[in-house]
This record gives structure tokens, sequence and C-alpha cells, in this order.
């Protein structure tokens, strides 16, 4: 059979073969008609529209005559080229070429034909109150209900009743199809399409409400209305889409009344949403209702006034925005919604409602399947949702003080927001282009199978098919769909961020020097403030001198930070302390105004711009390093800038420094340590690399400026009369183990040996004097300053402690250890480990402690004084008041007990165990297990609790710039100690839960293998 030509059109063969069946089928030359040839060829889908006008003729049978009376005007078999009904034809021909599931409803009913063979009249209704009520007039009457009866009753129920309903459904679906895919330009009847469904929606729920009380008799009187949210009560509904109900009861008189209702709100459920004969409408989603799923289905209106001023969360109010009813009792529903929905407009002043929304936004687009996001259309980056939740949050923010803005309506909430000047004007027609653009895409998937969708699909075919349903003329190819989507998305995404601080610049700084009428512009700056403070500013005007500060001028600066500020106010706002990262921004800007590459980067590095706002809304401690060394801001632009150095490469910087400046090289090398701590700390505020190498890295650091300074120090002060000497520093603590955090002092012991045995007692003198100046002008040279950073030297854990000598010969050393060491110093000798000095005086230092702290047998009495020590300092150097499971190092399950636990067994089994011969925690007890020392669980357990704590302390140190002795009990600062550790945002209690469970495990593990073993 050879396949069909037109005048300007060519037809596959497999679809020619399905028109010559048409000519058979109709008697008539219609399937070979030029002109119905290329009306068919610019259906999204020839080959499909062919099959489905195929199918639906043969279901019709003596009803396709109907379809010729129909397209053409005269009564001739041939049709002449003024008898064909082209716009009719088009019509159809769009339906059965675009919606297999539409054709699937004309085969199942084929008298329903008849229906696309009318322009019909659902769109042309001009006021939503007229659509309402003609379409659940139109639903009632087929059930044989009174529209006009307050509590209407079907006749036709039970199955009758559920297929007479559904049928009718999607006999109105049909049509609105039919109007939808035959426009020129959907994207502006796309709100009327949303209304009619969502009335349509209505009626239905208001018909299955009619049918449920003819079969429920005694549930008759019962009031009961039903109150849409979401889309259905936005009247944004789609094609496709659960609808989101609560039921509210008017009052119940007694159980029996609330369990009528119950059985007619589920009764109601099942007609609409059970499968059957004729199949489901949609799924009646009840999941928004107070409780959840756990909830009771009804509830008195009462009821839903004691829940919504105790006990609702933030987000149940947003989604109380959109709450309109649809069916039932008219008065019920009215009460509810003046009872109840002008708590929305007293919601956005509650503490953390606004941070609340934004987090469960970010959770709900990290939940989207990385495969799935960039074909997202609802839920992704520049999407449906974010015109939403913009205009949400706006409308939520300022409604409080402006009825105007309150509409459920997304397009119509961006029209009133544009007009009274809470976004521009020009921005508000973008929102609203790209959300028209992005629901006529999202109808168009779901059309075809009327199914639930949001994805572009991955099928060139079918993406092809899609940008043919899109667009009705120029170029419908899949390229112009992606291009015109990605556009959109792109405009959404930089509107999204901006869209709540650019009328703050405005109000701060007159924006293109208009006067603005006094009173005008005092409303103006009181919206500013509102709006700052409902993201978390918690002193607004400060915020807007702020503002006005930076962007006030025409300055290539203040212009610049007014393309940025937008974003960067919404970023710190997503911070801890946004308040403290906007001034500490305009410091920074103000230290580097001068500098173009710092305005370039704001400008066109996002990277840099969103990570600058991270560290300074996340990191007191990093934030004052930064201000200090404010040129190290270009690193942002690029995260491999943050990557640890090469302890070569800073070793090689560090003796170069020792050349040029030599005795004077303390303060580079300390500027140089402070430059690497800045480092440091923004990768981990960034958290960029691995977390679990910054204490060894920090270690490595203080080394090398220790090592360095200690070389100038003594160029300084070694001269030709001071006697030829060894010096050596040995680090402790959790310097010594290479486990320091921001918060840790230095811990170190100094040691001397003369070179020469010869030496008199005068010279003997000199030289420890001389030793003992060392060691202080180190440890005071190194101090921290103004410009730099430094590092603080501890010599406290030296043996007697502070009344003991600064510094030691090697010879006192070895005295003092053979008669006087304690066991809890050779327990502190665990820690010991040589950082700087020379090698000779190190080699014999680590030869004279090594079977202290290795000892070939730990006699009973040591190990019971070093349990006793242990038991005493638990009791008494905890601070007064401290809760025993937060403090971090003292606390039960924390650093101290881990350690203690591990030092044991170095003390018992460091002698014939070489790997327990580390100055670190955590290797040791992976060797403990190894060994068998302990089960491989218990050291897990023991490893978690060291690394959480150790993980706290430098966070807590980060966010505050101080030290912490507790997990924070502060709701922000745990809140910001968590998104240090890579917590989500509003986790602060889970981290304070991992916290508390995981010292509880290692405290037991503790209280076995320490004092019970």
């Amino acid at each position: 059979m050879a396949a069909i030509t037109s005048r300007t059109t060519s037809v596959p063969e497999a679809t020619s073969r399905f028109l010559h069946e048409l000519d058979e089928l109709l008697g008539v030359p219609l399937a070979t008609d030029s002109r119905f040839v290329d009306l068919l060829m610019a259906t999204p889908d020839p080959h499909g529209a062919a099959l489905g006008l195929l199918r639906v003729i043969e279901a019709a049978g003596e009803g396709s005559a109907a379809l010729l009376d129909a397209v053409r005007t005269g009564s001739k078999s041939e049709l002449a080229e003024d008898e064909l009904n082209r716009p009719l034809l088009a019509r159809l021909l769009a339906v059965v070429g675009t919606s297999e599931a539409m054709v699937d409803h004309l085969v199942r009913h084929p008298d329903s034909l008849p229906l696309l063979l009318v322009p019909d009249p659902f769109l042309l209704i001009s006021t939503p109150a007229a659509s309402a009520v003609s379409l659940r007039a139109e639903m009632l009457t087929v059930l044989g209900a009174d529209p006009e009866d307050p509590a209407p009753r079907a006749t036709v129920t039970g199955d009758d009743g559920v297929k007479a309903l559904r049928r009718n459904y999607r006999d109105a679906v049909l049509r609105l199809v039919a109007d939808d895919l035959s426009a020129e330009s959907p994207d502006e009847i796309v709100d009327h399409v949303m209304a009619v469904l969502s009335d349509l929606a209505a009626a239905a729920l208001d018909a299955a409400l009619a049918i449920a009380r003819a079969e429920l008799d005694e549930a008759a009187d019962i009031r009961l209305a039903v109150i849409a949210l979401g889309k259905t009560g936005a009247r944004e509904l789609n094609y496709v889409s659960d609808v989101d109900v609560v039921f509210v009861l008017d009052s119940a008189e007694s159980e029996e009344d609330r369990h009528l209702a119950t059985d007619l709100a589920q009764r109601m459920r099942g007609i609409l949403s059970d499968a059957g004969g004729e199949p489901a409408l949609w799924e009646v989603d009840t999941a928004l209702r107070p409780e959840g799923k756990a909830g009771a289905l009804v509830r008195t209106l009462s009821e839903f006034e004691h829940y919504y001023a105790d006990i609702a969360e933030n987000w149940e109010f947003q989604a109380l925005l959109k709450a309109r009813p649809v069916a039932g009792d008219v008065a019920v529903g009215e009460a509810f919604s003046q009872s109840l929905l002008p708590l929305v407009w007293q919601a956005a002043s509650r503490p953390g409602f606004i941070d609340g929304i934004r987090a469960m936004r970010r959770r709900v687009v990290d939940l989207i399947p990385a495969v799935e996001a960039p074909r997202q259309i609802k839920l992704g980056r520049g999407g449906l949702r974010d015109v939403e939740f913009s205009a949400q949050m706006l409308q939520l923010v300022h409604g409080r003080n402006d009825e105007d803005i309150r509409t459920s309506n997304t397009l119509v909430a961006l029209g009133e927001l544009g007009e009274h000047g809470y976004i521009g004007q020009q921005d508000a027609s973008v929102f609203s282009a790209a959300y028209r653009f992005m629901r006529v895409v999202e109808h168009r998937v779901q059309i075809p199978r009327m199914m639930r969708n949001a994805l572009i699909p991955d099928d060139e075919d079918k993406l092809r098919m899609l940008a043919r349903s899109v667009f009705r003329s120029g170029s419908r190819t899949g390229d112009r769909l992606e291009e015109a989507r990605r556009d959109y998305a792109k405009q959404v995404t930089r509107l999204h961020e901006q869209i709540f601080y650019r009328p703050i610049l405005e109000a701060a700084v007159g924006i293109h020097g208009a006067v603005v009428d006094a009173q005008k512009r005092g409303s103006s700056l009181q919206a500013a403030a509102d709006r700052l403070q409902a993201f978390g500013y918690v002193d607004p005007q400060g915020a807007l001198s702020h503002i006005k500060a930076l962007t006030t001028g025409m300055s290539r600066t203040a212009m610049v930070i007014k393309q940025v500020l937008p974003a960067l106010l919404d970023w710190f706002s997503d911070g801890v302390e946004p308040d403290r990262a906007l001034l500490a921004f305009r410091r920074l800007s103000e230290s580097l105004s001068s500098s173009g590459w710092f305005l370039k980067m704001l400008r066109d590095s996002g990277l840099a711009a969103k990570s600058v706002a991270e560290v300074l809304s996340l990191s007191g401690y990093a934030t004052e390093l930064l201000l200090r060394q404010p040129a190290a801001v270009a690193w942002l632009d690029r995260y491999e800038n943050l990557e640890a150095r090469d302890l070569a490469i800073l070793n090689a910087e560090v003796d170069g420094l020792l050349k040029r400046h030599g005795a004077d090289a303390v303060t580079p090398i300390r500027e140089t340590y402070s430059r690497e701590l800045l480092r440091i700390a923004l990768r981990d505020v960034l958290d960029v690399g691995d977390r679990a190498e910054i204490p060894s890295d920090l270690s490595d650091l203080m080394d090398l400026a220790v090592r360095g300074a200690l070389q100038a120090v003594r160029t300084d002060l070694d001269g030709p009369e001071t006697p030829d000497y060894e010096f050596g520093i040995i680090a402790m603590g959790r310097w010594g183990g290479r486990e320091i955090g921001y918060f840790s002092d230095a811990d170190a012991m100094f040691v001397y040996r003369p070179v020469s045995d010869n030496l008199d007692a005068e010279a003997r003198g000199r030289l420890s004097k001389h030793v003992t100046k060392v060691a202080l002008q180190l440890s005071s040279r190194l101090k921290a300053s103004e410009g730099a950073q430094g590092v603080d030297l501890d010599a406290d854990l030296r043996p007697e402690g502070k009344n003991g000598p600064l510094v030691r010969s090697f010879s006192s050393y070895q005295a003092y250890y053979a008669k006087w060491s304690q066991p809890w110093e050779a327990q502190a000798l665990l820690r010991a480990r040589p950082v700087a000095g020379d090698d000779e005086l190190i080699a014999d230092y680590l030869a004279l402690i090594d079977p202290l702290r290795y000892p070939t047998e730990m006699p009973q009495k040591a190990l019971t004084q070093v349990r006793t020590l242990k038991a005493r300092m638990e009791d008494e150097r905890l601070p007064r008041n401290a809760d025993k499971r937060r403090h971090l190092k003292l606390g039960r399950g924390s650093l101290s007990d881990v350690e203690w636990t591990v030092q044991l067994l170095q003390l018992q089994h460091g002698h014939r165990l070489e790997g327990l011969r580390t100055t670190s925690t955590l290797p040791a007890l992976e060797v403990a297990a190894d060994d068998d020392l302990l089960p491989t669980e218990d050291a897990e357990q023991l490893a978690a609790a060291w690394q959480l704590a150790t993980d706290v302390r430098s966070a807590v140190m980060l966010f505050r710039g101080r030290t912490a002795e507790s997990l924070p009990a502060d709701h922000t600062e745990l809140e910001a100690t968590a998104r240090l550790l890579g917590y989500p945002a509003g986790a602060g209690h889970d981290l304070e839960d991992d916290y508390l469970r995981t010292t509880r495990h290692a405290r037991s593990v503790m209280e076995h293998r320490f004092y019970d073993f």
C-alpha cells in the first residue's frame, strides 16, 4: 500500500495503513484528503492520532456519522474546499493525537464522541463562581441530586452512581483537554484550565458526598464540610494530582455523630479513589490533617481551633494558606475559614517560622533523585515550587499588615505582590510567565496517559512529541522546549535567591535616586525591616544601616554590591547569625573596596560569593582570621585553593624566611602560621576534604611554626659567649598526640644539654639562665598579635609543674625520673613527642622516657593509682553544676574516658606491642582491637565517642571563636555546631541525640574496660 502524500506532507507507510482503514470505515475520502492529512501531521503524534481516531471510529460504529456531520457543512459525499470544518477537525485530532487516556475513555464510552464535536464553553466562563456553580450543578444533576439543596442526596447510588460520577468527570476533562490543546497560546489560558480542574474536583467531591449521604441514610443530617488544601484549594490543580482535603464536623453531640461523620468521609473517599469498573479519579489525600495519618480523619471545628492555636507546627500554617471550603456544609466551611485562616497571617512571627519552612524546602530538593533533578519541572531548582515558595514567603511575611496580598492562588498573588511593591512588577511578570509556561509543560506531560508526572522525558521521540504539544507554531523541537525551560529555570532561580531582599535594598537606599514620599518611605522601610526580622535578622534596623552603607552612592563598589547583596542576604539568613555575617561582610568589603579583583569575583563567581556568605554566617573564628587577612578571600573562587599544602613546601618557605629575616623571622613565620590556619578553618567550615585529617594538619602546622621560631630566637639570643648547647621542645597532651583543635594550647616541655661536660658552675648557671630566656622569648614572640594568630606555649605539664624550672637539663630529667616520677607522669609521657631541636638530644630523651611510659610490667599499685586518679579527676575537676553527660572533656563517655582507657592499655602492653607506642589515640585503639586487647565493637564505640567530642569542640570554637567545655545547650549554638559538622539545617537536636547516645555507649565500655577489667 503506498504512503499518502499531501500538498505539503508525506505520511509514513505505517500511518497510511490506518488512514486507509479510516477510508473504509467512513465511506468517504476523508482519510486521503490532503487537507485532512495536513491537519493530522500537525498533531504532536500523527501516528498515534491516526491510530486513536481509528480506535474511536471503530468503537463508535454507526455513531461515527456524527463525525462526518460535524466536519462538513454540505451533504455531498465529497468534501469541497469550503465544506471542511478545519477548526473542529483539528480539535478532534489534537485530542486523539495527544492523549491515549482520552482515546481509552472514548473507546469505553463512544457516545461521548459528540462532546468533542461542539466547541466547549468551559474556558469562556469569565468568573470563578460561574465555573464552580455550573460544574457542580451538572455533576449533581447526573446523579439525580438537587443542586439547590444545601445537603443534596443522590438518587443514583452504588456502583451505578460511582460510574456515573466518574464518567461525567472524565467527559468534562475530555472537553477541557480539547479546549486546552486547541488553544493558540496555551500559556495565556492555563490559569483558566487550572481553575476549571479545581472546580471540577470540588464538584466531584460534593457529588461523592451526595452519593454517600444517600447510601448512609443515618448520616444524612451530619453537618460535614470538606476543606481543600494545596492546589485544589488554590484553584491551580493539575490534570492529575492528589486532592488534599480535611474534614470538618460542625460539632459532635455524641461519639455516634463522630463515627457517622467518619463513615461519610470514608465512603466519599472510596467513591472517588477506590478501584472499580470505571477507573478511579485521583487519590483523596488526607495526610495534611492535624497529626497526619495518626490523627482522626474527622475533627470538629473547635478541635481544629485548639490544634492550630496550641499544637500545629510552622509548616502547617503554610499549608493552611491554600485552604478553601469546596464541598459539604457551606456554613461549616465558612466558619472554618473565618476562624482559622486569619491564623495564617500571624504565623510568620512565630519563632523559627521562616527558617523551618525553608529547611523543609531544602529537604524536598535534597530528596530528589540525582538522576531526576535536571528533568524535574516541579521540585527542581527554578521549578514550579520555587515560584510558589517565593510568592508564599512574601505573602506570609507581609500579609500580616496588608490584606490585599492575602490570596491562595500563585498567579493572583504574584500580581498583587508586584502591584503593591513587595517585588518589582517586572520580576512578578517573569515569575508569572515562567509559572504559566512550566504549568503548560507539566500538563502536557500528564495528558498522554493522565498519570501523575512532573518529569521531562529523556527519550528523544517523547521529548519531540512533548514539544509539539506545547508549541502550536514556529519551531516545535525538543531543543526549543529544553532551551525555554532552562532559560525560565535560570530566571526563577535568580529571582528566588534575590526576591526576598531586592525590595530591602530599594527601601534602604532609594534605588535610582527616587524621591520617596516620607510616609511611603517609612512604610517601605518598615516592610523591609519586617522581612529581615522574619528571615532571622535579630536587629533589622541595624541590618538596614549596613545595607545602606554598602550600597549608597554610584561607585563601582556600590554598584557591584547592589547586584550581589540580595543573594548574600539570603545566604546569610541560611546560616545561624545573619546579623553578624552582614556586619562582617561590611567590614570585609570596606577593607577590600579598592581591590578590583574582589568586586569581579563577587560579581562573577557564584561559588566564591556563596562561600563567603557561608563562612561569615557560620564561623566567628574563621571570620576574624579572614578579616585579618582579607586577601585570602581570593581562595574561595576555587576549592582547590583550600587543600592542605605540602609540608615540604611549607618547610622550604619557613627556611626562606629564616634566611631573609634571621632573628626577625618569628613575625613572618607567625603570619605564615596564621595564613595556613585560616586555610584549614575555611576548609573545615566549607566541608572541603576529610574533616578527620584536620587535627593532624593543625598539629603539623604548629610543629612548623614552633620549629622555625626556635631557630629565629636562637639566632637572636645565642652569642659567642654562650656555651654550646643542645635544645629540644617536647610536645605534650593533644599537641603531642597530633590531635589538637582550634581550641588547643601547645603543651610543651623544654630540655637542654651542654655540649661540653667540663663547664664550671658559673658557666652552667649562665647557660641555665640563657635557655630559660630562649624559652620565654619563644613563648612571647609566638603569641598572637593584632595582625596574626599565634601559638600559646604552655609548660605546665613539666616535672613539678609551675613550681619546677621552666627548662630542665637532660641530666635533671634523668635524676627526676629516677627518683620522683609518679605513675601519672608516666601516663602523661605517653603523648610526649619531640617537635623541634637537636636530633641527638631528642633521641636520648626518647630513650630516657620510653622505659617509663612502656614499662615491662605495671605493678598493681601503679594500676590502682591511675584508676584512683581518674575517679578523683571526675569528682574534683568537673566544674560545679556541669552536666556530666554533656561535658566534652571530663563528661561520661567523653574525651577523658576514652583517652584514659587507651593510655592504660598502653602502660600495660606498650612494652610488648610496638603498635601501641604511638602518641595518638585512634591509632592506639585500632592496634588494641587488632591485638584482641579490646573487642572490635568496644574499640569502635570508644573511637566514635572520641571523634565526635573532638569534632564538637572544634565546631563550637569555629562558631563562637572560643573554647567549649560542654555540648551546647543554647539552641543557636547547638544548631551552628550541627551545621558545621555536616548536619542539615534544623538538625541541632539530632546532633544532641547522637552525642548523648554515642558517649553513653562509650561510658559503658570504659567502666568495664578501665575499672573492672
